[in-house]
């Protein structure tokens, strides 16, 4: 006498992927710079690239200060002259 073969479930459909999960967001290389609010050398400046699989887009550039931007010593408030 046959026994019945067991049902086996069918399998769970591959997960899909958010197409965002592809993208990667890298950095470009450092740069120094002027700042034009503290008056120093003392900026860098980085150009903010995306990597997908369609190709390498430039998404923005970054800057950072390390004297205005600095948040455990922020630069105290400036008064101005009123006439």
């Amino acid at each position: 006498m046959t026994t019945p073969r067991e049902q086996r479930p069918a399998p769970a459909p591959a997960a899909v992927r958010p197409p965002w999960t592809d993208l990667v967001l890298q950095h470009g290389p450092v740069r120094p710079g002027w700042c034009p609010e503290c008056k120093a050398e003392t900026r860098i400046t980085t150009d903010l690239l995306l990597l997908a699989p369609e190709g390498v887009s430039h998404v923005g550039t970054w800057t950072w200060c390390e004297v205005c931007d600095d948040p455990d010593h922020p630069l105290p408030m400036r008064r101005i002259p009123r006439g």
